[in-house]
């Protein structure tokens, strides 16, 4: 696989590999990047991007990740990344590029997007829908039957209560007990919603 991105993200993600050798490639559009972990990192600008291997984004931020799938990446295969520690019902539905960071559980008949990130010891309960391009933060808890939007941000520890429907480009702060509906690109600290940003 190719891994577009020498951030923090990308070096999660390359660590989360049993096979190294897996990492066929590095990109950025930074050109002060040059080297990440034990790989050099290449400027798409300065050639043509390879098409014999899958993509996965390795950018943490939500908005950057999917304009990277959408215009730097359009037309090319993604592939999705899953520790050997997480834990996958066999009725759950995950989208390409999606990556599953170690301890992370996904339960049954729940939707993973395309582009979401699991980080670390992060449990999503039955029949959930993930839209594209989230992500869930570490230690995050999703109890059963919860939509969360495209793009949203649920940051570390939050606790999400049952069939709650968080809107699309929320923030959801760190620690945080959402318990009631929250609309689309609202931000939500603490135990309620706060003035945007």
């Amino acid at each position: 696989m190719y891994i577009y991105g020498a951030s923090g993200h990308a070096k999660a993600i390359i660590d989360l590999l049993e096979d190294q050798d897996l990492v066929k490639g590095v990109f950025d559009d930074d050109d002060n990047k040059v080297s990440i972990l034990s790989y050099a990192v290449k400027q798409p600008k300065n050639e043509t991007l390879p098409v014999d291997y899958p993509y996965v984004i390795g950018i943490g931020d939500n908005r950057i990740r999917r304009r990277i799938a959408v215009e730097n990446l359009e037309g090319k295969k993604f592939s999705s990344v899953f520790h050997s520690s997480a834990k996958v019902s066999n009725s759950v539905k995950i989208g390409d590029g999606t990556v599953l960071m170690e301890n992370s559980i996904v339960k049954i008949d729940s939707i993973i997007g395309e582009h979401v990130i699991v980080n670390t010891a992060s449990t999503i309960d039955h029949d959930c829908e993930i839209g594209d391009y989230v992500h869930i933060g570490p230690g995050v808890t999703l109890c059963g039957g919860i939509s969360i939007g495209e793009g949203t941000l649920v940051g570390a520890k939050s606790v999400v209560l049952p069939e709650v429907t968080i809107g699309k480009w929320c923030l959801i702060g760190a620690g945080s007990i959402v318990h009631k509906d929250v609309p689309d690109g609202a931000v939500w600290i603490g135990s309620s919603i706060k003035p945007a940003l």
